[in-house]
């Protein structure tokens, strides 16, 4: 018998057929008058998990191979693949693609199922085949070409449980398929410290007043806590209603969360019982809890340190100490620890002159863990250790460095113009084969002086906080994949540094060189999920599950769609986001956050982040994407804009952004500058009011943002270009690789006027306009839709396309001159209105300009009475000449009175 018959969720296929209609006179569906069943009734497994353990048991004997078997009601598995990888990696970074098609079918007992057999499909690859050899976890999605998951989230199989399992559509619960099916207790969860949540293989007819049922709770040490209760968890008011499968227990008193507890009955199996999970009752516990102190981590004073850390479920928590960053792994010295009744781990007045790291050494549930403080500021490389140092002494600050914090921008969000930029690849524009490092941008004139000239007010930086790649890892990463969040990431640092301090200053240094520059820096935060979970995690490591939205079934939930989402509504987790954020603000004069993913965290949450930095700086901009990347477990997400005090969280606008070049799901979509048009989305977007989507229900248009690319999805260059080659051959097929000798000379030239037109759609708009580097001189990435681990030869910036494509180029730096000289007509001017004067065409007029806009392939007449002189933007320059009778094909023309 195997150990469990499901893994990570509850048993909801059991049941005995027709329950409901016992004790109803003719078949009727009225209360019956007594209980469902007798007391002792067992019901019977379900169809599909007999059927797949009759083919697990034909197909693989010796229970050797890994086999997933897939049920879906509508039978059509032609279109399913799967994508697989060893767990304790990040989804996507490892994983292995087996593509649709693969799945064979079985018929058993008249019930077919598919299945693929992983041990022959994935043979080639050696980490899934080490992965099942030492039967490990390895993580599985079922997915069509499109990337639609089903069910919504990952799930991760557990090898050492059983080696086949079930998934069926639309259904979160992955089943451990096995070779018997005896009435088994499947889950057991305490919801709180005193009731536990249980889940049976089989419905069970209960006692309909109060009894144990003949359920105990007994601790791993022997400590029994008698059940005074069991109801049916999902009729609790109804003793009547006695037939169920989810049971709840209320206890004679609370479970000591530092303890294993273990739900046991002589009727079900396993014989041990099954292991109580704590998460939901850690989580109620701790629920209202929050510190009010801001000493948590290292306290520094000369060669005395105090040391805090929150692990309020721990058993013991240590002090290691370490000379130097030669090695990590064997303490210089240990130093008990004494724990408050709140949790709170401390120790003062120790003499660290002879140390430079420190660990906590944390028992958790009886596992013993070395972990870096999640609340230091500096780290050894790769946060193995905490550094015993103080970020702010003049050691840790490059020359010219000032304490206080500062902005360069002294803007309204409508009078930005914010520029993404990730590291390595503005490094390489200027320094050949460079890993990204933050002192190639400080040192960079060529770079600083491009962003100066073409008038962008602040750089977003992709991740830069510590993420999980570590420093030896040469290979290509954008950096969504957090470890630490409040250290710099190592790889951006000269390499070879052994002192933390160095991460610091180097950091500084290229934030520094940005704002004598006169450039704000925006940080791109993923406060949303974290690399890894359990054992691969600092926080579950501090505290297990704390950090997390869990399901009941004790699974992590998966908004992020990289296997967990934070909870910004656990008091001790939205406190410490917050710190954080402040940390990067006052310590690095960060002057902006960008939130990945911020449909993850709630309104209440990203409304409190907005007030509590802007208490730093009024002048500060937070915005992000709201949106989530999978079923999330949030209540009241961030799904658009929202008001906070003065101002607020802005939040990309991908109405605007789909009706200009064409949606970036469900498929290639074409839109506005392609000929496809959306015209009312054009108008929309305009003006400032919000789409479909409700992306800013505020009415501020700084609320918005307006793009048409980002670092997801193809460039805009790519988008354009690849668009013309299937217009141009007839088809929905997308083309990679030099899109530019695709489409020829004439493509060329039409996809540069469709190129800016898409430009002054956004920058003439209202609303806050932000583009991603190198969008301005037709970046590519050849046809590379997600480029987040690809080549530095898809990635890398190339300068040298300024000058090749400089008419574009002078025309998006023509268009942020006019804007930024005209802040009352374009960005917040709320009496801003546009027309459709034909099919393709649009007439907007804001203050004293008049502007049309023509997507389509001819000359269009214009009207342009009241107007005396139109703006050509070029030239790069904003320069005043004759007004024009028409508006060219793919173009614009800008009339002002």
């Amino acid at each position: 018998m195997k150990k469990n018959v499901l893994t990570k969720a509850f048993l909801a296929l059991v049941a005995a057929s027709s329950i409901c209609m016992i004790g109803c006179p003719n078949g009727t569906t009225e209360e019956p008058d007594g209980p469902d069943v007798a007391v002792g009734t067992l019901g019977t497994p379900d169809p599909v998990l007999l059927a797949s353990a009759k083919a697990a048991s034909e197909l693989d004997p010796k229970n050797e191979n890994l086999i997933i078997f897939y049920k879906r009601a509508d039978s059509d598995y032609s279109k399913y693949g799967l994508w697989l990888w060893p767990d304790g990696t990040s989804e996507g970074q490892n994983g292995y693609d087996l593509t649709a098609g693969k799945a064979k079918t079985k018929t058993i007992d008249g019930t077919t199922i598919a299945y693929w057999n992983i041990s022959e499909l994935c043979a080639s690859d050696t980490k899934l085949m080490a992965c099942i050899k030492e039967k490990g976890k390895m993580g599985k999605i079922i997915r069509d070409s499109g990337w639609t998951k089903d069910p919504d989230g990952d799930q991760f199989m557990d090898m050492s449980e059983g080696m086949h399992f079930l998934t069926l559509t639309k259904d979160p619960t992955l089943y451990i398929v096995s070779d018997s099916y005896d009435p088994t207790i499947a889950a057991a969860s305490a919801v709180t410290k005193d009731s536990i949540k249980v889940s049976l293989s089989v419905k069970y007819g209960l006692e309909t007043s109060a009894s144990s049922n003949g359920f105990t709770v007994v601790a791993a040490d022997g400590t029994e806590i008698a059940v005074n209760d069991v109801l049916n968890y999902n009729a609790q008011n109804n003793r009547n209603r006695n037939f169920a499968d989810t049971l709840l227990l209320k206890l004679s008193s609370d479970i000591d969360l530092e303890k294993e507890w273990y739900v046991k009955n002589s009727i079900f199996k396993p014989e041990a019982g099954v292991k109580v999970s704590k998460i939901a009752a850690i989580k109620a516990a701790y629920k209202d809890y929050i510190y009010k102190g801001t000493d948590l981590g290292l306290t520094l004073n000369g060669t005395k340190a105090s040391f805090k850390t929150w692990a309020p479920v721990a058993s013991d928590v240590q002090l290691l100490l370490f000379k130097d960053s030669s090695q990590l792994v064997t303490e210089d010295s240990v130093v008990k620890m004494t724990s408050d009744e709140y949790g709170i781990w401390s120790v003062s007045d120790v003499d660290v002159s002879s140390f430079k790291y420190y660990k906590f050494r944390i028992t958790n549930e009886g596992v013993t863990r070395d972990v870096c403080d999640i609340y230091a500021k500096v780290a050894s490389g790769d946060s193995v250790a905490a550094q015993i140092a103080d970020i702010n002494d003049a050691e840790t600050q490059p020359a010219g460095w000032e304490s206080a914090y500062r902005n360069p921008f002294s803007g309204e969000y409508t009078d930005a113009v914010i520029y993404e930029m990730h590291i390595r690849d503005w490094s390489r524009a200027t320094v050949t084969d460079s890993t990204g490092k933050f002192l190639d941008i400080a040192n960079s004139d060529a770079v600083i002086n491009h962003l100066k000239e073409l008038g962008v007010t602040h750089v977003q930086i992709l991740p830069m906080f510590d993420y999980a790649e570590k420093n030896a890892d040469k290979n290509y990463n954008w950096g969504y994949n957090p470890y630490h969040y409040n250290v710099p990431e190592g790889r951006y640092v000269t390499e070879g540094y052994t002192d933390g301090t160095q991460a610091v200053k180097e950091m500084r240094e290229m934030i520094l060189a940005l704002h004598k520059a006169g450039i704000a820096v925006n940080m791109d935060v993923v406060y949303n999920h974290t690399s890894g979970t359990g054992e691969y995690s600092l926080y579950d490591s501090t505290i297990p599950y704390y950090y997390y939205r869990m399901k009941e079934d004790g699974s992590y939930s998966d908004g992020s769609g990289c296997g967990n989402e934070t909870d910004s509504e656990a008091p001790m987790f939205r406190s410490y986001m917050i710190e954080s954020l402040k940390h990067w603000m006052k310590d690095y004069h960060i002057n902006g956050f960008r939130f990945d993913l911020m449909g993850v965290h709630s309104k209440e949450a990203m409304t409190e982040v907005y007030n509590a930095l802007k208490e730093i700086d009024p002048k500060v901009m937070v915005y992000g994407e709201p949106w989530t990347g999978g079923d999330c477990a949030v209540t009241d997400g961030m799904t658009g804009a929202i008001n906070a005090g003065d101002f607020g969280v802005a939040a990309f606008d991908d109405d605007f952004r789909d009706a200009i070049k064409g949606a970036e799901f469900g498929g290639f979509k074409h839109g506005q500058v392609q000929g496809t048009y959306n015209d009312s989305g054009i108008i929309t977007g305009l003006v400032g009011d919000t789409g479909k989507n409700k992306r800013n229900p505020t009415g501020k248009p700084g609320l918005a943002l307006h793009y048409v690319e980002c670092h997801d999805n193809y460039t805009l260059f790519d988008k354009l270009a690849i668009s013309y080659w299937q217009t141009l051959n007839d088809t929905d097929k997308v083309t990679t690789g030099n899109l530019f000798t695709k489409i020829g000379a004439e493509g060329l030239a039409t996809v540069r006027e469709q190129d800016k037109l898409a430009a002054a759609y956004v920058f003439l708009s209202q609303g806050t306009p932000f583009i991603n580097g190198g969008q301005e001189f037709l970046r590519t990435k050849r046809g590379d839709e997600n480029s987040y681990k690809s080549s530095d030869q898809k990635n890398a910036i190339d300068l040298t396309f300024k000058d090749t494509y400089s008419d574009v180029y002078n025309t998006y730096k023509g268009l942020i001159a006019l804007r930024k000289a005209n802040p009352s007509a374009f960005g917040a001017n709320t009496s801003a209105s546009a027309t459709t004067v034909k099919t393709g065409v649009t007439k907007y007029i804001a203050g004293n300009f008049l502007v049309y806009f023509n997507a389509t392939e001819a000359d269009v007449a214009i009207d342009a009475t009241g107007y005396s002189k139109s703006v050509d933007v070029s030239s790069g320059t904003p320069t005043e000449v004759a007004v024009p009778a028409s508006v060219a094909a793919k173009s614009f023309v800008i009339l002002k009175k």
